[in-house]
Formats: structure tokens, C-alpha cells, sequence
């Protein structure tokens, strides 16, 4: 096999390798064919109105000043006079959409969709807002055309600021939340001279939207405990106490409001989410009005987490603990909707201020919503029996979890045996063509057939079962893999040989050494999974390799650099992975020494007149020094500008953009001599990461 096939065949089977993680781990949840499912009861509410201050953390909300008053006065008051309060749990990863869609469809949603766009649906949902009479939403356009569109009928209204209203370097993203609070106002005193608009809004089943991305923005840009910060939580507590005021007298004091506080995500203190820090995934929720249950004073309240426990300190209430999703359920018990279809939550009677009837009743509706799911429609739960219900919502789960994960283990074995056989058969290749172990092979043509011949039946059988269970044709492509690759490293079964004869020859002493080097080898590259540092102790046994060898005796300058080399990378699994300070001098500095050592490589080669070497060549480190200096201009240029809240400079995208682009593409101009093509790669993977710097420094 030539080298440009080798190269081509390995980048396809390790994209096939990387693709099939979502296909055995991230299958979408969603089953279809089901039959809504509604409490026969009536509602306490007539409308609902849902506030999502997006990347609000929960602690930022309930915790006190430094001069022991709350930065959201009217919500505190809420949760300690006519509210109830706690702490739901997201899922990973913590983003803005299936945030979303927990809320507002009660189920998480499959992890492959960030590979799909956020900003479309890979599949259509059923949610609260399908379901509802009228929604009216106002927010993001990142988040609320994707209701609207998953929307049966024409009843779901949104009204959208622009994208480019959504700048994470603006002086005063609080701005966005204006523009909803002041739009929302706008929108109701409208109303009174539009008769349909008026009727409509007076109509049982009705939600608002208001999604709230200032706070979300604001934390990106200057981070969680930042003035910026704080003072958005105020201005949203301002907006809210507004509104409520609005539509208490916009609707006469009815009592028939229900409203609801929560966040999609949180964040983390360097202004990050997406992960499953505390920070990240425990977000608040403030529920009051007509149906919500008064708050529940307690003396005491057990905690595991550390996290819980500094707020409940805060609060020195009742705290409840449900799932992201369980909100959605509560939404639709308190206006009387069915339950969004692939809801996988449980309802929170905590929150309902209701008769036991009631309670009793939307349990059982969650227990058929769930057992819809899972086509379970043989056992029908008494009324009332509130506790199996829980129970079989439990068991309908658990076998939803079953079937979705049915083809896990089969996949996950054909890959395994797929990226197994291709290790070995790249060993093999190294081997066979920079080793002398090997002796020259025999021709043996009818073997050779054979072989082709029984790996192809053992691929028509592997084809023939995916075809019978009718499996996706990316079923094929994982399954099927392992084949070809397996016949190419049977096919080098002299090699193999060679290798064993080589091996049985060393005495038994070295050999067992070898094998305890490579498996300890091994269990370091997996035990720095859950510890990093175990890296270090790695690169100190790398970096003593010349010591115990004869390398340090036939060159001792190339065995010191060696060892400094190691020791100084061993540094770095020792260090915080996020949450540092940003270090601008120390990228600088980075992109310096880069270009030093550049410079110097391309005096050497200038003084050695290296006939190999040619003004093409050298052309091209040169643009490549180019890049990289042009790499740290756009890091310290785009840091200044945030901090001086000035966005970010179009010159520097255009820098960053061009040199992405052709930092891929210059070391393919490079020469093919190892240390010239590997010197080449590393200078445009200095100027990609000092980029990435931009990002994990300058926000």
C-alpha cells in the first residue's frame, strides 16, 4: 500500500470512528404515535407566563449582598411571602437550546443536534406552546423560532430583536432584556384598540414567552461576579416586578396568572457553560400565582452537595429538588394543557396548590403519559394511587432507557474491533517498512484468494443480518469496517510472525520488562482520564528513556535537550485545565518564542545551503512565521478591545479567518523530510492554538 493511499485510508476509517460516537451514544429520544394526555380536571390557571433569564446562576439569585440585601428584591419577596422556590438540575450540555427544550418540552434532547445547528430542528417536537391555546413570545432569534416552528397551526407568535443585536463585547447587554420588558408593554397596551388581539389574550390556555438573554451575555463577556453581571440580575428583577404588575391590571386582578422564573444553564465563574460543573447545571426556579403552593418554612434541610448548602444559607427555606424537565409538566398541569408528547419528567405536586384529587389526577395522567411512550397500554393505574404511579413512570423509563441503548453493545464492538485492527495493521506497516525484523515475503497467490474469498463471505454474513434487521446504512459502515481492515492485517501474517520469532528470541527477563512497560504504559493513558497529572509521571519515565539506554553516551547534547523537553511538558498536566486568570503576556510570549525559534531554524538552513532545500521551501516557513505573528497581534489587539468593551475588530476576523485556512494548507508545501514536514506542522499548530487563546483568555 503506497503512502498517499495509507494516509487517505487512515483519515477515512478514523472519521468513520468519530461519526459513529453519535450513532451508538447520541441517538435522538424521541418516539412518535402517541395520545396526548390531559388532567380531565380543570386548571387553576388560565395563563402562564414563563421568564427565562438565560445563564442566570442559582446562587447569583438567592444569595445576599455584601451588605445582606438581595440584588433581586421583588423575587425575594416572592419565594418568602407568596411563592415556591429550588433548584432544578440540567443536563449536559449546559447550552441554550436543549436547555430550551427541557423546559419547554420536558425531554433532553439528543446531544447530536449541536452537530445539526442550534438554531433549526433536527426533529419536530410536541411542547407546551404547541399545545397551548395562543403563545406570544419575545427574545432571542436564537431560541424562539424553534417552537414556532415544531408548532402545529398558527398560534405560536414571536418577535425577535436581530442577530447582530447579540454582541458578546457590547458596553450593556442588559439592553436585550429592555428590549423584551419594553416590546411586552408595547405589545399589551396595543391591544386594547385591536378587539381580535384583546379576545385572543383573554382566552383560557394562554402562554408568554419572555426570553431574557442579557444576563447570559453579559456573564460571557465579563464573567459572573461582575458588576455587568449583578447589575443585569437587578434590571431583570425590575423588568419582572413590572410586568406582573402590568398583567395583574390588565386582567383585573383575576387570579388566574400563574408565573414562573427559571434558567436554562448556568455558568461558570470564568463565564463558560456547556459542561457539568454545579455552577453550570443547578438553575433556579420561582413559581407564584394562581395554583402555586405558599412557601414551605423548615428549621433545617439535609444537603449532600456543598453547592445546595451555600445557598439554602442564603434562604433558610424549603428548598425543592426536581429535574429540568419536570418544569415543563408543572407549566402544563397549571393551565390545564396535555403533556408534551416525549415529556420525560415527573410532575412536582411540591409546587401545586391543589386538592389532593387534583394531584392525584395529574399524577396519573404523567404515569400514561410516560407509558405512551414506551407502548405499554395493557395496565391501567387506579386513580389516585399516586405512588405506583411514580413506580411505573420509573419502569416505563427504565425501559425506554433499555430500547434506546438496545444496539449499543454491538455497535460499540464492531468499532472497537475496527479501531483494534487498525492499530495493529499501522504497527504492522511500521514494522515492515522501518524495521529489519521482517524477512522477504513469498508470493502465495491461492492463499491470497483464499483469504480474500473468506473475508468476503464473512462480510456477505455481517451484511445479509443488517439487512434483515433493517438497519440504517450507517449500521453497514461500522460493521463492515472491521472487515477490510482485518484481511489487511491477516495479509501481513508474516510480519506477524517475524515479529513473534523476534520476541520468543529476547531473553525472558527483557521481554516481561517490555510487556510491564507497555501495559503500565497503557493504564496511565487511561487513569488520566479521571487524573491528569498521571501524564507527568509518563513524560518523567520518557524523560529518563536516554539515561538507561545509549543514547546519553552517542549524544549527550540531543539526550540533555530531550530531558528538558519532557520534564518541562511534564509541567503542564499539573496545571488548573480552566479557571485561571487570563495570562495575555504569557500567549505573547508563546508567539515570540515560536518566532524565535523559527528564525533560527531558517538562519541554519540558510547557512547550511542544504541542496534539498530551495527559495520555495523557504518561502514557505517564512509566510508561516507570518502567521503566527500576525496570530499574536490578533490575540493581544482582540483582548484589548474586549476589555475596553469595543467588540471585535473585522480586521481581526479577516486575520483569524485567513490564517485558520491556510494554516491547514501550508504544510502540504512543506518538504517531505521528516523534520522539515513535522517542523512545518508545528508552526501551524502554534498559530490555530494561539487563536483557541482568543477565546479561553481574552472573553
Amino acid at each position: 500500500m503506497g503512502i498517499p493511499v495509507f494516509v487517505f485510508a487512515g483519515l477515512l476509517v478514523h472519521c468513520v470512528f468519530l461519526a459513529s460516537i453519535f450513532d451508538i451514544y447520541f441517538t435522538s429520544p424521541l418516539v412518535h404515535g402517541m395520545t396526548p394526555q390531559q388532567t380531565p380536571l380543570p386548571p387553576p390557571a388560565k395563563r402562564l407566563v414563563l421568564f427565562v433569564a438565560d445563564g442566570l446562576r442559582a446562587d447569583s439569585l438567592y444569595e445576599l449582598d455584601s451588605n445582606g440585601t438581595s440584588r433581586a428584591p421583588f423575587l425575594r419577596s416572592i419565594l418568602e411571602n407568596t411563592g415556591s422556590w429550588g433548584i432544578s438540575h440540567t443536563r449536559v450540555p449546559t447550552e441554550s437550546r436543549p436547555g430550551h427544550v427541557a423546559l419547554i418540552a420536558g425531554f433532553y434532547e439528543d446531544v447530536s443536534a449541536v452537530a445539526k445547528g442550534w438554531k433549526e430542528n433536527p426533529v419536530e417536537f410536541d411542547s407546551i406552546f404547541n399545545e397551548s391555546k395562543y403563545t406570544w413570545s419575545w427574545g432571542s432569534p436564537d431560541i424562539l423560532p424553534m417552537f414556532a416552528k415544531g408548532a402545529s397551526g398558527d398560534h405560536v407568535y414571536t418577535f425577535c430583536y436581530t442577530a447582530e443585536s447579540e454582541d458578546f463585547g457590547a458596553q450593556d447587554a442588559a439592553k436585550l432584556d429592555t428590549w423584551v420588558f419594553d416590546h411586552v408593554k408595547s405589545f399589551f397596551n396595543s391591544s386594547r384598540s385591536n378587539q381580535t388581539l384583546y379576545s385572543a389574550l383573554n382566552e383560557e390556555k394562554v402562554v408568554l414567552f419572555l426570553h431574557l438573554l442579557g444576563i447570559d451575555t453579559n456573564g460571557h463577556a465579563h464573567r459572573p461576579n461582575s458588576r455587568e453581571y449583578k447589575e443585569n440580575i437587578r434590571k431583570v428583577d425590575e423588568g419582572v416586578k413590572e410586568i406582573a404588575s402590568m398583567l395583574e391590571n390588565f386582567y383585573g386582578n383575576d387570579g388566574k396568572t400563574a408565573f414562573i422564573l427559571t434558567s436554562d444553564h448556568g455558568m461558570t465563574d470564568w463565564g463558560s457553560h456547556g459542561a457539568g460543573h454545579p455552577s453550570e447545571t443547578l438553575t433556579p426556579l420561582i413559581a407564584w400565582g394562581a395554583g402555586v403552593n405558599y412557601p414551605q418554612r423548615v428549621a433545617s434541610q439535609f444537603f449532600e452537595d456543598n453547592f445546595l448548602k451555600g445557598i439554602w444559607k442564603y434562604v433558610k427555606m424549603g428548598m425543592l429538588l426536581f429535574a429540568q424537565a419536570d418544569i415543563a409538566l408543572l407549566m402544563a398541569s397549571l393551565i390545564g394543557v396535555p403533556f408534551p408528547l416525549n415529556s420525560v419528567g415527573t410532575l412536582p405536586l411540591e409546587y401545586l396548590n391543589n386538592s389532593a384529587h387534583f394531584k392525584a389526577e395529574s399524577m396519573f395522567t404523567n404515569a400514561v403519559q410516560i407509558l405512551e411512550q414506551f407502548k405499554v397500554t395493557k395496565h391501567i393505574v387506579k386513580r389516585g394511587k399516586v405512588s405506583l404511579c411514580k413506580t411505573l413512570i420509573n419502569l416505563a423509563l427504565e425501559g425506554l432507557s433499555y430500547y434506546h441503548t438496545y444496539d449499543r453493545l454491538f455497535l460499540g464492538l464492531s468499532i472497537a474491533m475496527g479501531f483494534v485492527g487498525w492499530t495493529a495493521y499501522v504497527i504492522l506497516v511500521i514494522i515492515k517498512t522501518h524495521t529489519n525484523l521482517t524477512k522477504a515475503a513469498q508470493s502465495h497467490d491461492k492463499e491470497s484468494t483464499i483469504l480474500l474469498y473468506g473475508f468476503a463471505f464473512v462480510g456477505l454474513i455481517i451484511a445479509f443480518f443488517l439487512l434483515i434487521q433493517t438497519c440504517p446504512w450507517t449500521y453497514y459502515v461500522y460493521c463492515l469496517l472491521p472487515v477490510p481492515v482485518w484481511y489487511a492485517v491477516v495479509k501481513e501474517l508474516h510480519v506477524i510472525q517475524d515479529l513473534a520469532a523476534y520476541l520468543l528470541s529476547l531473553p525472558v527477563g527483557q521481554s516481561m520488562g517490555f510487556l510491564l512497560i507497555c501495559v503500565l504504559g497503557i493504564e496511565i493513558l487511561v487513569f488520566s482520564f479521571f487524573y491528569r497529572s498521571t501524564l507527568t509521571i509518563g513524560l518523567l519515565v520518557f524523560a529518563g528513556w536516554p539515561v538507561i539506554t545509549q543514547l546519553w553516551v552517542q549524544a549527550k547534547t540531543t539526550a540533555l535537550i530531550w530531558i528538558l523537553l519532557c520534564m518541562l511538558l511534564g509541567i503542564f498536566p499539573l496545571m488548573p485545565v480552566v479557571g485561571r486568570e487570563p495570562n495575555i503576556p504569557l500567549v505573547i510570549a508563546t508567539g515570540l518564542l515560536t518566532l524565535l525559534i523559527s528564525c533560527s531554524s531558517l538562519s541554519s538552513l540558510c547557512k547550511s545551503k542544504n541542496k534539498y532545500m530551495n527559495n520555495e521551501d523557504l518561502k514557505v516557513q517564512f509566510y508561516q512565521m507570518l502567521s503566527i505573528a500576525l496570530s499574536t497581534y490578533v490575540v493581544s489587539s482582540t483582548h484589548d478591545s474586549l476589555q475596553n468593551k469595543q467588540g471585535l475588530p473585522v480586521f481581526n476576523q479577516i486575520i483569524s479567518w485567513t490564517t485558520l485556512v491556510s494554516s491547514s494548507l501550508l504544510p502540504l508545501l512543506s518538504p517531505t523530510f521528516l523534520f522539515q514536514r513535522l517542523f512545518s506542522i508545528l508552526l501551524s499548530l502554534m498559530s490555530t492554538y494561539l487563536l483557541l487563546s482568543t477565546g479561553s483568555l481574552a472573553s
